[in-house]
């Protein structure tokens, strides 16, 4: 008798939902699929947020007033809470419809610890309660930028009902010339409790020379159990020390946050700037990643780097189609689970191009913007910053997003807005593209072919048979914006200052890709 009520009760439920699907429209399965994740809360719109703070470096910075900045918007007035639990840091605001408020948490407030890089790294270690807990009354989006005077990145938060309990974190090695010159600068994972009693086993992933400040090898394990709140901070330790490719497994969801004090992206290539990425659990991981040229600005000479990695073993990797590397394992070593190249090989300078990473089996892709000494004189504005690729497979249809300042506050000199967008038939702009801003708390919409034209950069590899191109829209404000299509895209948020930058994926779909 139960299984035939629950059989009754799963067809009201199905009937309810096909009723409100095809009570005003008429969609097509493709439709339907791709509005699935957004039904089921699988992105980065949520109440609940956990996440940390890498330690960013402030020696260069000593005397300015240097923030951790959490900006959130969201279209409803709801009330915002922002704490720390350790620090016992609260602090609530209103949100303003399709506007953006401000959080501002000192280093000491919004980090496990502030180190100069004079000292020895601090080993790893538990910190019960330092993690940043944001909540909300109603759906919002939370953006995290480290603000520092002269260094900065950010990210896309990712909330709790998001989060996974798999991830192979992405970070960079330090850099040998920090230390030969008498200082210490390291990278961290750092692993966020988000349910009580969550047990975290952790592999080091990286290279040769990794290791880690608590003593930790490539390839060894750990375990740690953590409560809601609490923050497992690895640090590296020593020349050339990476921790990219070590492999978090928690029996509950947890938030992975991974970032270098300074780094020089690549080694070598001054000037180093604090970078910070939160990690996408390896469920949404997928087989194709329109990798965006980020490099396409003035004075702007090498082609990006970008680090792929395999979720499962024996995993062929193709460059527009091209097979160009072999991964036998899914985690740990340089060459093995994971590696390195430029976004484009044997190119001349200032005929970079973007191009489509994909492979026949899951993977993900990151990308690191390189420092600007590579560009020589006059520097443009950039500085190294890191940034997670979206897959094909979980493209949106429609973005909400906002800048990193608020009106008056600090902000960048220029912010970009990085499309990857579906042709029409003769590979240009589609009408149907279209870009909004907020003018007397209501989104304007004008077609993207109309307010940015331009000649914008053909992908040379058709995916799933269709036409893709790659557009930089320099923004021309600060503020809250949308952006629409019929057909699925993707968008990347960066900018730039004098030797100061930020880069983030602008929205991210999260669906589980591991379930049909």
């Amino acid at each position: 008798m139960k299984n035939y009520l629950k059989l009754f009760l799963l067809f009201l439920l199905y009937l309810c939902f096909w009723v409100s699907l095809h009570a005003g429209d008429v969609y097509s399965d493709e439709d339907i699929k791709s509005m699935l994740p957004k039904m089921l809360g699988a992105n980065n719109v949520g109440k609940e947020f956990w996440f940390t703070i890498p330690p960013c470096l402030e020696d260069e910075s000593y005397g300015y007033a240097n923030f951790v900045k959490i900006y959130v918007t969201s279209p409803y007035r709801t009330a915002v809470t922002v704490e720390v639990p350790v620090r016992s840091f609260t602090q609530t605001k209103m949100t303003i419809p399709n506007d953006v408020i401000e959080f501002n948490l000192t280093p000491t407030v919004a980090q496990c610890y502030t180190r100069s890089y004079f000292t020895k790294e601090y080993p790893d270690e538990v910190f019960i309660g330092y993690g940043i807990h944001v909540v909300s009354n109603d759906p919002i989006v939370v953006y995290a930028v480290v603000r520092y005077r002269y260094t900065s990145d950010g990210f896309l938060a990712i909330p709790v009902s998001s989060l996974g309990k798999e991830y192979i974190a992405a970070g960079y090695p330090v850099d040998p010339m920090f230390e030969a010159g008498g200082v210490y600068i390291p990278g961290y994972v750092g692993i966020v409790g988000a349910f009580d009693q969550t047990t975290v086993r952790v592999t080091i992933g990286g290279n040769a020379f990794t290791r880690t400040a608590g003593g930790l090898r490539a390839g060894q394990t750990v375990q740690k159990v953590l409560n809601r709140g609490d923050v497992y901070l690895i640090s590296t330790q020593g020349q050339a020390s990476d921790l990219t490719g070590t492999k978090i497994i928690a029996n509950k969801p947890v938030a992975v946050v991974t970032g270098n004090q300074c780094t020089n992206i690549p080694n070598g290539n001054r000037w180093c700037d604090y970078t910070v990425e939160m990690d996408l659990p390896t469920f949404t991981w997928g087989y194709d990643y329109h990798v965006p040229n980020v490099a396409k600005l003035p004075r702007r000479k090498r082609p990006p780097i970008i680090r792929i990695f395999a979720k499962e073993r024996s995993t062929t990797l193709y460059r527009d189609g091209k097979e160009f590397a072999y991964l036998k394992a899914n985690t740990g070593f340089e060459g093995d689970g994971w590696l390195e190249t430029r976004m484009n090989v044997g190119v001349p300078d200032y005929q970079s191009y973007p191009v489509v990473i994909s492979g026949n089996k899951p993977i993900s892709v990151t990308l690191y913007n390189t420092g600007v000494e590579e560009d020589g004189y006059p520097p443009p504005n950039s500085d190294p910053y890191v940034m997670a690729m979206t897959p094909y497979q979980q493209y949106q249809k429609e973005i909400t997003f906002c800048t990193p300042a608020t009106f008056g506050g600090q902000r960048f000199a220029e912010n970009y807005l990085g499309l990857v967008y579906q042709t029409d038939e003769l590979g240009m702009t589609p009408d149907d593209l279209e870009f909004a801003e907020v003018k007397s708390g209501q989104f304007v919409w004008r077609k993207v072919n109309v307010l940015f034209p331009g000649v914008d950069d053909l992908y040379r590899y058709d995916v799933a048979g269709k036409k893709y191109a790659f557009k930089v829209i320099q923004l021309p404000k600060d503020g809250v914006f949308k952006i629409r299509a019929k057909k699925p895209f993707a968008c990347y948020s960066y900018g730039y200052d004098s030797y100061d930058s930020y880069g983030y994926p602008t929205s991210a779909a999260l669906a589980d890709l591991e379930k049909p």
